[in-house]
């Protein structure tokens, strides 16, 4: 069903510094002002001008605020809403390391003894800094940064309600989509800027979930393989452009005992033969196999991915001529569905357009602007 939809700015609610269990914080206005709401009244008459501050920390299941030396008291929820035109803060904490930098609205409370922060902003904002979060300074382009813009909008919009029983859309882990804070660069910006509103949408006109990561290893995964749910837009397909860039290859070994005991606590004592231990898995073909079959046993990739933490789940395994240690060698970065982001890379090199490159990557699916299709509200 295709609705219409309300021209307005989109704001999502995130939830910022999700991995880190947080104690205490320091609030610092970098630009404009803020009013400090604590349950919703005012607790101070000014405004925080840049240069201010606040701590905030856990006190008794409460949050516990101080600006320098005076108290002000400690409440369930502090807002800290900014009242110009331009917004920006900053938090650091001694918990969550690097102090990150972020924009617009600030939600504080507390749960199980821990702050947890909502960052509530306008959407695009928030795909920027999506962007600059995901891509590590793998690109300089300004193309391939509306080609993840469009990705990282899409995905957004289509995952608005996976964490609203927890009160907000978003987190800001890989869960979601990895989000540091505010964008600094002003090519990702124009990216941004420069497809503002384009989602992608499969042939029924319903938003697709792009996913996406660093290198296929020169073979797309079938999504029905890894998630086992099959996508008639994530199908498995030959992606040449993914070929020698730098995350292309990888080489792992591993000790012969470590090998072992994987097999030996998951599928039995009979993976103690040497035989069962060496799975020999040939690259020269280009496939991916989601699971291997060793007599009566199935084993996904995956699970070996995941638990040596290996870069994907695409690798040839052989002993080592000291018989101690198995060596995987192994293709591409991440778990290989969708879009691959240096094969997208290479692809704007050769002078694809953004729209060609996500149509290689996502079957039958095309950009629309997702104020002509649905009402989020």
């Amino acid at each position: 069903m295709v609705l219409a939809v309300h021209a307005e700015a989109i704001n999502i609610k995130v939830r910022i510094l999700s991995e880190s269990n947080v104690k205490t914080v320091r609030f610092n206005v970098v630009a404009g002002q803020y009013m400090l709401l604590c349950d919703n009244a005012k607790a101070i008459t000014d405004d925080l001008k840049a240069g201010e501050s606040v701590s905030l920390s856990v006190f008794d299941g409460k949050v516990r605020v101080e600006r320098g030396i005076e108290l002000l008291g400690t409440y369930s929820q502090v807002d800290l809403i900014g009242t110009r035109y331009s917004n920006v803060f900053s938090l650091q904490s001694p918990q969550a390391g690097k102090k990150r930098t972020y924009e617009e609205r600030l939600s504080v409370t507390v749960h199980r003894d821990q702050l947890i922060f909502i960052n509530r902003l306008d959407l695009e904002k928030y795909v920027a800094g999506v962007v600059q979060s995901e891509v590590f300074g793998s690109s300089q382009d300004v193309e391939f940064f509306k080609i993840q813009a469009i990705a990282a909008r899409t995905y957004c919009l289509a995952n608005l309600n996976r964490h609203l029983r927890d009160g907000y859309n978003m987190c800001d882990a890989v869960h979601c989509q990895s989000y540091k804070g505010k964008c600094t660069d002003a090519d990702i910006l124009r990216g941004v800027f420069e497809t503002y509103g384009d989602v992608i949408v499969d042939s029924t006109m319903h938003l697709i979930t792009p996913a996406y990561h660093s290198n296929s290893g020169g073979m797309t995964v079938d999504a029905g393989d890894i998630w086992l749910r099959a996508v008639p837009y994530l199908k498995a397909k030959v992606d040449t452009f993914s070929v020698n860039s730098r995350n292309y290859q990888w080489v792992k070994t591993i000790s012969l005992s470590q090998w072992t005991d994987f097999f030996v606590s998951n599928y039995g004592s009979s993976y103690r033969s040497l035989e069962k231990q060496v799975i020999i898995q040939n690259l020269s073909q280009p496939q991916r196999l989601a699971y291997w079959v060793v007599d009566d046993d199935t084993i996904p990739t995956k699970n070996l991915r995941t638990h040596f933490q290996l870069r994907s789940a695409y690798f040839s395994v052989h002993l080592t001529e000291g018989r101690d240690s198995v060596r995987l060698n192994g293709k591409g970065y991440g778990h290989g569905v969708g879009l691959s982001q240096e094969g997208a890379i290479r692809m704007v090199q050769l002078g694809y357009g953004c729209q060609d490159i996500l149509q290689f990557y996502y079957n039958n699916v095309r950009i629309v602007k997702y104020t002509d299709m649905i009402d989020f509200q």
